[in-house]
């Protein structure tokens, strides 16, 4: 069973997701405790010791963020629970993050439940790390930097700008970066095209999503987009005119 604590300061939004994990999760998830400020949420953590912390973004004494840069160690998952911060929405997608848009649906609840014990078994050792990154891509200049990517062995963070291109290879997906590595996630690429292309990124093929950055050339004839590390990738020919209009 996974340990859990409630930070929201609305007494209302606690009762109602504190109800829903009891009535339909009570087998997977035992609630700890609640809290309703930065500070309490602090002292809770620090005495609870759960292994998820379902974490409201916006209090009137701070935000979730206080929390988690006041602590030490964080060796635990967070699900954010957020109301209309897209841009919110986006970071935790970029960082890997779990979270809950208000009012929370069942099914959505049920949906990261049923994942968030394999979750946590492979990502704990990492949590610093990703909530550095999430930090990051929820700065000031509300520009995403980093990418969170999950594998067998835990995950890689990757900057944005340094990924050439993306291969699909049925259930998985090969980044080709700038400095010649290659990091596989068992993601479709299908997974990312949305998450990436109002970052300079197009899907020119069905199993190819290029970095528009490191693009050094295209050859009419055969269809093909010169990268930046020399490698020709195939151009779909119903993707062909608008590739190009996004060059002249």
């Amino acid at each position: 069973m996974i340990s859990a604590v409630i930070i929201d300061d609305e007494k209302d939004a606690r009762f109602l997701l504190r109800n829903q994990l009891s009535k339909n999760f009570d087998q997977e998830i035992e609630i700890l405790g609640e809290a309703d400020s930065v500070e309490a949420g602090i002292k809770l953590i620090k005495s609870a010791k759960p292994e998820v912390v379902f974490l409201d973004i916006k209090m009137p004494s701070g935000t979730g963020f206080d929390i988690l840069q006041q602590l030490e160690e964080i060796n635990f998952e967070v699900v954010f629970i957020t109301a209309h911060d897209d841009y919110a929405v986006k970071a935790f997608q970029f960082s890997a993050f779990g979270y809950l848009l208000k009012p929370i649906k069942t099914s959505e609840l049920k949906a990261l439940v049923e994942k968030l014990d394999s979750h946590i078994q492979m990502l704990k050792r990492g949590n610093d790390q990703r909530f550095k990154v999430l930090i990051e891509n929820y700065g000031d200049d509300r520009k995403i930097k980093k990418l969170v990517v999950t594998n067998m062995e835990g995950f890689q963070i990757l900057n944005i700008e340094g990924i050439i291109r993306l291969e699909g290879d049925r259930n998985y997906t090969h980044f080709i970066m700038a400095d010649n590595k290659k990091i596989t996630t068992s993601k479709t690429i299908g997974e990312y095209e949305e998450l990436l292309n109002e970052y300079g990124f197009y899907r020119i093929h069905q199993s190819t999503i290029i970095n528009l950055r490191h693009v050094k050339g295209y050859k009419k004839g055969d269809e093909e987009v010169e990268m930046a590390d020399g490698k020709l990738v195939k151009l779909s020919r119903y993707r062909k005119a608008d590739f190009v209009k996004r060059f002249i």
